[in-house]
């Protein structure tokens, strides 16, 4: 049996598909003094979160603009970035046979989602010092961490910001391919920005860049809202408002389920 997932999966391709060939439809060729851009939609810009949230695919697509040339193609570069957080990061270190996190050191500034997807490899698109000035990829993404750490030392703030993307990308907040974004003929593309359970709430932005020949031509930012709804909402509006008394109403809460199952096993 077709479950109503595939169906709905189906009917978004199908819309898609169709707002693509339309879009094609405005996209002339234009002349060769026509400004390079590119233009993008969503197929939707605010995700809620319920308590059966279990993750969600977001469809970019859009059209390039400008001069086409067969022997220099544009590529296009997608970066998803959420809002940031400050951590702590902790190296583990061997005490008395077992191992304990040491030495705590705060980052400040981390995305708590980074996704980034290309129509090709990033370093066969641009130069690494162009994409490390935009911000592009993980070897800027970790530049950037080491600059935002608490520590003297370079080598060991690199060590510290590789290891918080290795657990992000663990944890799937962190993702990169290139081949995520498909090129359709000249000027029509498309990416998937895949959502895991796990992503958390806020504003992000899907930046896309479009680049000719190692050099940036255009670039669009686009503003995605994912936010909590419903009972979950409540809750944790509640726990953000009022920490205090919600850690009161935890322990509460918590007091009363143990006596209750006390009290259960009692009768037993």
């Amino acid at each position: 049996m077709i479950s109503t997932s595939h169906i709905s999966q189906y009917l978004l391709h199908c819309i898609l598909s169709i707002f693509i060939l339309l879009l094609s439809l405005f996209v002339f060729s234009p002349s060769a003094e026509a400004a390079d851009g590119v233009i993008t939609d969503l197929t939707a810009d605010k995700v809620p979160i319920e308590w059966n949230f279990t993750g969600a695919n977001i469809f970019l697509f859009g059209a390039i603009e400008g001069e086409i040339r067969p022997d220099n193609k544009p590529d296009v570069i997608v970066v998803v970035r959420g809002p940031k957080k400050g951590l702590v990061a902790r190296k583990k270190e061997r005490t008395f046979g077992i191992w304990v996190n040491k030495n705590p050191n705060k980052v400040s500034s981390v995305p708590l989602y980074y996704s980034v997807a290309s129509s090709r490899p990033l370093l066969d698109i641009a130069p690494a010092s162009l994409l490390d000035s935009l911000d592009i990829g993980f070897p800027s993404l970790v530049s950037e961490l080491s600059r935002n750490i608490d520590v003297e030392d370079s080598n060991l703030a690199e060590q510290y910001s590789e290891a918080v993307v290795r657990i992000m990308e663990k944890q799937g907040l962190y993702k990169s391919g290139a081949s995520g974004v498909k090129i359709v003929g000249d000027r029509l593309f498309q990416v998937n920005i895949k959502l895991d359970a796990n992503v958390p709430s806020g504003e992000f932005f899907a930046d896309v860049y479009l680049f000719r020949g190692g050099k940036l031509l255009g670039r669009r930012s686009t503003p995605i809202t994912i936010h909590k709804s419903g009972f979950e909402r409540l809750i944790y509006n509640f726990a953000y408002d009022h920490p205090f008394f919600y850690g009161v109403f935890a322990v509460i809460l918590a007091a009363i389920a143990g006596l209750t199952a006390t009290a259960l096993f009692k009768q037993d």
